[in-house]
């Protein structure tokens, strides 16, 4: 039998260097052909997701409202964040408490406390309507957006006066008095750290009982407390920094109307 000749065996192939590189080169832009189609395609899903009336969940078609660019944004501090005080203080001031500094009410308490305190212990006796007025002059030479503005009551004010240490003196005002009631509600300093201090407070005694007293009935009173040692500087002192004399009897501070010349 005829024996079937034997098989060649296959010639190596052989790629040159060039057609190596030429390969790796097609490959790549194969891979690149893919990553392109894939990105323009998530591209195309992304402007699909925000189109102008979005699908939720549901499949429910949902309305956005344009934004215009001519409406201000909304800047007013909310009511609990600067507790109402908004007439000249700065939204810094309303954000003290956020940042750990004091907060606003209570330095606005401080820088009232200072005033008043610093007032009585120039004029020791003041009616309200006084302390009123020498307080607007004392807002008038703040520089803007000083938290004083933020409006500060009567009640406030009175407080304060209370709060620091002073009294109010009951003055037996007459019948037929024409002083408003601001000019009627008098305080005094009852403590003013002084050697003064019990002097002023006879004093002040005597005018809650009497609304004018001649100086000898005050004198006599201190004498009473003191003997020989009071001396005449001493009622003088006194006398001055609490009373005002018309027409030979002596009246609290504010309580009686000056004479006008």
């Amino acid at each position: 039998a005829s024996k079937k000749p034997a098989a060649q065996p296959m010639a190596p192939v052989v790629i040159s260097g060039e057609q190596r590189v030429n390969l790796a080169k097609s490959k790549v832009n194969q891979s690149y052909s893919q990553l392109d189609q894939d990105h323009r395609k998530r591209k195309a899903e992304s402007r699909l997701d925000e189109s102008p009336h979005p699908v939720g969940l549901l499949g429910v078609s949902i309305k956005e409202e344009p934004v215009s660019d001519e409406e201000p944004m909304e800047t007013s501090i909310p009511e609990n964040l600067n507790n109402g005080l908004v007439n000249g203080i700065h939204l810094e001031d309303s954000l003290d408490s956020i940042n750990g500094h004091m907060p606003v009410p209570e330095r606005v308490t401080e820088e009232l406390r200072a005033f008043v305190a610093a007032t009585f212990k120039k004029q020791y006796v003041l009616t309200l309507n006084e302390l009123k007025r020498l307080f607007n002059l004392h807002l008038a030479g703040l520089p803007p957006g000083n938290l004083l503005f933020s409006g500060i009551s009567d009640k406030m004010l009175q407080d304060m006066v209370l709060d620091v240490g002073c009294k109010q003196i009951m003055v037996p005002f007459p019948p037929q008095t024409t002083a408003l009631p601001d000019e009627q509600k008098v305080f005094a300093l009852w403590e003013a750290g002084d050697v003064y201090d019990q002097h002023r407070q006879i004093l002040l005694e005597i005018f809650s009982k009497n609304y004018r007293v001649r100086r000898n009935i005050i004198q006599n009173q201190l004498a009473q407390e003191y003997g020989e040692e009071l001396d005449k500087q001493e009622v003088d002192k006194v006398l001055k920094d609490c009373c005002v004399s018309q027409g030979g009897m002596w009246y609290l501070k504010g309580t009686v109307q000056q004479p006008t010349s």
